[in-house]
């Protein structure tokens, strides 16, 4: 048996990274991890108390796998116990911390009867062999699932980047956020919020400051092919499951029809956290195109395998491929049969905007839209050569009559920022540049003009672009050259809650300082927890005591009190009551 002053020993002499991640997968309250507050950490003592109370040894029990649990009721081997010592339940010699036993004996009903194998009543994973016209319809359905899931991810995204999803200032989306990013992608707008939970999850966007911030590792997924962007996507997925889950999936294989009983049986006081989890887990393999009808199919194993150059095989093999062209109709709307390379997708979305997210996605061109690619910097013989590369017939004569209109009225004149930073540079038609090179009321600005389409002036872009619009010119500011703004509403600053790693961390930081403080020797202070918790325990401890000789002697007492710098309790050993200096005390010793 250990207590908590052995506890708080054997965390106390951890390596920084191992208490780290034993605090990590304890769970502890936030208010115990706080640094303030009656319920806060102060020290090791604390820490070993904290671990000790019924919630966090049930909690931790439910954590532990079928062999751990059967261990620690039977005495088992020390291997077995190895879950069990990462959670701080048991020492390395397979010592049972006290609170951990009597937790156990007040639950018999989650320890296993049977003394290892298989239970009679454990779920069996079949091999069952269907026909390959069979496998061929599961993997065409998932292939249809994850395209769908892959397109609404990458539209949220794309909302997301644009400052379109919003939080509420108590946590999550409103619901005519979720019917907006509904039509937007195309998805049903019930799974919207479930859909941001995912991209959270694999760290492509997170809500910061009341909206939705694409990550860098979410905007190189835009960027990635489709069958990259799968097999990143199941990769991220897996990563963040939970080790208990992995495993049951694991030993389901192929079915995944009954992974809550195969849980059950994997982890037996697991139950309460592990039975949603895993209903999530197989819900997702389905939504991500791994498994159809509760089976995986053959692309699923090698997704969620090891082997990265196989995942992506599978992927490229079900998913359709790309298409080299889109079809330029004259009504101004453009036609995808099929999906676009992520890159000419983005080409397309700088002229035209989307209509319908899909496998034949529609795409419309308005004046806003090329307006919008005109005030990105674009010029007229830009935006008429993407058409005419990713139109697979030739541009309709409605839509370069469009694009010329708006170029003469909006954009024609770009104002961009100077070499180094300094002052602006116009770029236009000569003809244009000759009217406002001579313009009387732009004469402040003082031109130069290097070559026929070029006017440098020391001005910023901003105030040059105001003064051309003033006298009518169809000039815009280059996209470098735009000042930064806030799209959106203001909303209410949150401070920013730590996440459990940096609580982890932050607490051990603590705990050492703690240890460490003080001018006087550090020991001493230890020693005294060490007898204060016996104290309140009314547990026997060896006090090893300086003599005035110089020589050192052990007493076995169970300490009454402490005060006034010294400990009092009755020797075990002769039945007397000694008072002894606690500067004298030399060590402190468990005599439990």
């Amino acid at each position: 048996m250990t207590t908590t002053t052995d506890l708080a020993a054997r965390l106390r002499e951890l390596p920084d990274d191992a208490l780290e991640r034993l605090v990590l997968a304890r769970s502890l309250p936030t208010a115990a991890l706080g640094e303030s507050g009656p319920q806060h950490i102060a020290d090791f003592f604390d820490l070993a108390e904290a671990l000790r109370t019924d919630d966090a040894v049930d909690a931790a029990i439910e954590r532990l796998p079928r062999r751990a649990l059967l261990a620690l009721r039977t005495g088992g081997p020390v291997a077995d116990l190895a879950p069990a010592v990462a959670l701080g339940l048991v020492d390395e010699s397979g010592a049972v911390d006290d609170a951990v036993a009597s937790r156990l004996a007040a639950r018999p009903d989650v320890v296993p009867d049977e003394p290892g194998g298989p239970a009679p009543d454990r779920p069996v994973a079949t091999d069952r062999q269907d026909p390959a016209d069979d496998d061929e319809r599961a993997r065409a359905t998932g292939a249809e699932h994850a395209f769908e899931t892959l397109t609404v991810l990458a539209e949220l995204l794309r909302a997301a980047d644009a400052g379109a999803v919003r939080e509420l200032a108590k946590g999550g989306i409103g619901a005519p956020l979720a019917r907006q990013l509904a039509e937007r992608t195309g998805a049903d707008a019930a799974v919207v919020p479930d859909r941001l939970v995912l991209l959270d999850r694999v760290g492509a966007a997170h809500p910061e400051d009341g909206s939705w911030k694409v990550s860098d590792h979410g905007h190189t997924w835009l960027r990635s092919s489709w069958p990259d962007r799968w097999a990143t996507l199941v990769h991220d997925w897996r990563e963040g499951l939970d080790p208990a889950v992995v495993e049951v999936l694991g030993l389901a294989g192929d079915e995944l029809t009954d992974v809550v009983a195969l849980g059950r049986w994997a982890y037996p006081a697991g139950a309460r956290w592990l039975d949603a989890v895993l209903l999530e887990a197989a819900g997702t393999a389905r939504v991500l195109g791994l498994a159809v009808d509760g089976r995986l199919t053959a692309t699923g194993r090698a997704l969620l395998g090891d082997d990265p150059d196989a995942a992506r095989s599978a992927a490229a093999a079900d998913l359709p491929g790309t298409v080299d062209g889109v079809y330029l109709q004259p009504d101004l709307t453009v036609i995808a049969p099929g999906p676009l390379a992520p890159a000419d997708d983005d080409d397309l979305r700088a002229v035209a905007d989307l209509e319908a997210p899909g496998l034949a996605a529609r795409y419309r061109v308005s004046e806003d839209s090329l307006r919008r690619a005109l005030r990105d910097g674009r010029t007229r013989d830009e935006v008429l050569a993407l058409f005419t590369r990713l139109g697979a017939t030739e541009v309709p004569q409605p839509l370069t009559y469009l694009i010329d209109q708006v170029a003469t009225r909006d954009g024609s004149v770009v104002v961009g920022r100077g070499e180094g930073d300094l002052g602006s540079v116009l770029h236009g038609t000569p003809e244009q540049l000759d009217l406002i090179g001579v313009d009387a009321e732009l004469r402040q600005l003082a031109w130069e003009r290097p070559d026929l389409t070029t006017l440098v002036t020391k001005y910023p872009p901003h105030v040059v672009a105001s003064a051309l619009e003033d006298q009518r010119y169809p000039a815009v500011l280059a996209a470098d050259a735009r000042p930064e703004t806030r799209s959106g509403p203001p909303v209410r600053r949150r401070t920013p809650s730590r996440s459990p790693e940096q609580a982890a961390r932050a607490l051990v930081e603590r705990l050492r300082l703690t240890t460490e403080r003080g001018d006087a020797e550090p020991e001493q202070e230890w020693m005294a927890r060490q007898i204060d918790m016996a104290v309140r325990g009314r547990t026997p401890i060896r006090v090893t005591v300086r003599m005035p000789d110089g020589s050192e002697r052990p007493f076995s007492i169970v300490p009454t009190s402490m005060a006034a710098g010294r400990v009092r309790g009755k020797d075990t050993a002769v039945d007397v009551e000694r008072t002894l200096p606690l500067s004298l005390v030399v060590g402190i010793e468990s005599d439990a």
